[in-house]
């Protein structure tokens, strides 16, 4: 296996806080990226499998933005 992609990030809620965080691992064998999450807004956990496909990383650095939202409250 060989890895395309990892990051592990802090995520901010509505309020400007860091509450939350995201861990995306996409392997370049994969069409696929393994996602785990936790919401800023809600504080709820996922462990998702999504499809990796365009826009599903928007920006580089710091200035990143992922294409996912929480099934729980639909914070984005």
């Amino acid at each position: 296996m060989t890895l395309e992609y990892i990051t592990t990030r802090d995520l901010k809620n509505s309020a400007g806080e860091t509450k939350g965080r995201v861990r995306i691992i996409k392997n370049k064998e994969d069409n696929f990226a393994l996602v785990e999450f936790t919401c800023p807004e809600c504080n709820h956990n996922e462990k998702l499998k999504v499809e990796w496909s365009a826009p599903f990383v928007e920006g580089s650095g710091i200035n990143q933005k992922f294409n996912l939202h929480c099934e729980k409250c639909n914070f984005k």
